[in-house]
């Protein structure tokens, strides 16, 4: 991000004494940057964390009922919107039960009574078209 008097803004700006000198306008776009990147970069840091638990909690389990009812799988549908891109990228890499997650934060039932592989691509093809 560039400000108005052409400065290259990034994370460390704040700190460097940037924002003594500058517009309202500019504050503020400093702010929201700031505030953009922390959450960015905080729901990621959330659904790896929560992921990585999740595979270890149902590394042995069979039953899709009692994989998508573990606590960070919940944890990972309770972020919504904010871990779809993380899930997409998940189930591209490898097609998983992560795909259900998508069906709870988006209440639909996509690729229900076909395999996790088809499934993943199914809702891959589906967003893709957004």
């Amino acid at each position: 991000m560039t400000l108005s008097d052409g400065i290259q803004l990034t994370p460390m700006a704040p700190y460097m004494g940037l924002m003594r000198d500058m517009s309202l306008k500019d504050k503020q776009a400093v702010v929201a940057f700031l505030i953009n990147t922390m959450k960015e970069s905080d729901d990621k840091s959330l659904f790896a964390k929560y992921l990585e638990e999740w595979q270890r909690e149902t590394r042995f389990l069979s039953s899709v009922a009692t994989i998508t009812k573990q606590p960070s799988f919940l944890r990972i549908v309770n972020m919504g919107g904010n871990a779809v891109p993380y899930i997409v990228e998940e189930i591209e890499r490898k097609p998983s039960n992560l795909v259900w997650a998508l069906n709870a934060i988006f209440h639909k039932k996509i690729g229900e009574g076909c395999s996790v592989t088809d499934a993943c691509r199914q809702w891959i093809s589906e967003l893709k078209k957004s």
